[in-house]
C-alpha cells in the first residue's frame, strides 16, 4: 500500500468506524426508541435536551465524518509522515472515541423509555467517554509513530519532446486510468447512503449521489488526438471533458502527487484546475487563457509530446485561414 493511502486510511478509519458504529447501534434499538429522543442531560442525570430520531441520524453523520474528513485533509497536505504529526492524529482518535461512545450511549439511555423525558443518564457515563478517548488516543499515537518520517515531494518539471510525425501522418493516444481512492470514497459514501435511506433519513440520498459520483470517476480513459485531448468516464458518456487544440498553449509532463494538486477528483485550484486519479506521472497543459490543467496519467510524456507537435501544426494551418 503507497504511503499516502496508507496515512489516509490510519487517519480517517477511527471516524468511519464511530459512525458505522452509532449507525448500527441506532438499527438495533430503532424499535425501542422514543421520538424526539433524550440528547441532553443535566447534572442531575435528568433529560433537559430532545432531537427527532431523523435530525439525530443527520448529526451523527455531519459530526463525525465531518470532523474526519476536517483532521484527514490538512494531515495529508503536509509532505512529512505521521510520525511528526503523532499529536494530530492522536487527537483525532481521541475525538472520534469520545464522540463515538458519547452518541451510542445516549442511544442506549433512550431505549425502552415511554417518552424521551423519562430517559437519564449518569454523570458517571462522561467518564467512560474519556476514558474511550484516552485510549483511543493512545492508539492513534501508537499507530502514527509506526509511519515514515517524510513523504517525497514533487518531481520536478520537464519539457516534453515533439512527437515526430510526417506531413500528413495523423496519431492517437489513448489511456486509462483508474483511482482506487475515489472508488473506495465512493462505496464508503454509498454504502452508508444506503443505510440512512433505509432507515428513513434524508441524509443518505446525498451520499448516494457523491458516491455515484466519485464511481463515475474512478476510471477514465485520456485520449489525444487531432481534436485535443478527452477524458471520459469508463462505463456512461457523462462527465466528459474535452479541450480541443486551439486552447492549448503548450504541455509538459511530471510527477505529482496528489495531494499537491488538491486532492482526488476534479479539483479547482489558484490558476487552474485538475482531474486526479492517483499520485503519479500526469500531463499539464498550459491553456490559451493563461490557466492550466492537469490529468493525472501514465506515459503523460508522449501524450504531452503528441499534443505539442499536433499544436505547432495545427497554428500555421489558422493563421493561413484567418
Amino acid at each position: 500500500m503507497r504511503p499516502v493511502r496508507r496515512r489516509a486510511l490510519v487517519v480517517a478509519l477511527p471516524f468511519v468506524l464511530a459512525w458505522a458504529v452509532v449507525v448500527a447501534t441506532f438499527a438495533g434499538l430503532r424499535d425501542r426508541l422514543p421520538d424526539p429522543l433524550a440528547t441532553h442531560f443535566g447534572a442531575d442525570g435528568r433529560a433537559d435536551g430532545f432531537t427527532g430520531t431523523g435530525a439525530f441520524l443527520s448529526v451523527v453523520t455531519a459530526v463525525l465524518l465531518g470532523s474526519g474528513l476536517l483532521i484527514l485533509v490538512p494531515t495529508l497536505r503536509l509532505t512529512k509522515g505521521l510520525r511528526a504529526q503523532r499529536f494530530a492524529v492522536a487527537l483525532g482518535y481521541g475525538m472520534s472515541g469520545l464522540l463515538g461512545y458519547a452518541f451510542a450511549s445516549l442511544l442506549l439511555a433512550n431505549a425502552d423509555a415511554a417518552r424521551a423525558s423519562r430517559a437519564s443518564q449518569p454523570l458517571w457515563q462522561l467518564g467512560i467517554a474519556l476514558a474511550a478517548a484516552a485510549v483511543m488516543g493512545a492508539l492513534g499515537w501508537l499507530l502514527a509513530s509506526r509511519d515514515a518520517e517524510s513523504a517525497a515531494g514533487p518531481g520536478e518539471r520537464t519539457a516534453a519532446p515533439r512527437l515526430p510525425l510526417a506531413e500528413g501522418e495523423m496519431a492517437t493516444w489513448t489511456r486509462t486510468v483508474g483511482s482506487p481512492v475515489l472508488l473506495t470514497v465512493g462505496a464508503v459514501a454509498t454504502l452508508p447512503g444506503a443505510v440512512l435511506v433505509a432507515v428513513g433519513s434524508g441524509t443518505g440520498a446525498p451520499l448516494i449521489f457523491v458516491g455515484l459520483i466519485c464511481a463515475a470517476l474512478a476510471r477514465c480513459r485520456v485520449t489525444v488526438d487531432r481534436r485535443g485531448i478527452v477524458v471520459a468516464s469508463w462505463f456512461a458518456p457523462r462527465p466528459r471533458m474535452r479541450i480541443p487544440l486551439d486552447r492549448i498553449e503548450h504541455a509538459t509532463s511530471r510527477e505529482a502527487a496528489a495531494l499537491s494538486l488538491g486532492g482526488w477528483g476534479y479539483r479547482i485550484r489558484g490558476g487552474g484546475s485538475a482531474l486526479v486519479f492517483r499520485s503519479g506521472d500526469a500531463l499539464f497543459l498550459t491553456l490559451a487563457t493563461g490557466r492550466e490543467f492537469a490529468v493525472t496519467v501514465d506515459d503523460a510524456a508522449t501524450a504531452a509530446a503528441l499534443l505539442n507537435t499536433l499544436i505547432e501544426r495545427d497554428r500555421p494551418a489558422a493563421g493561413e485561414r484567418g
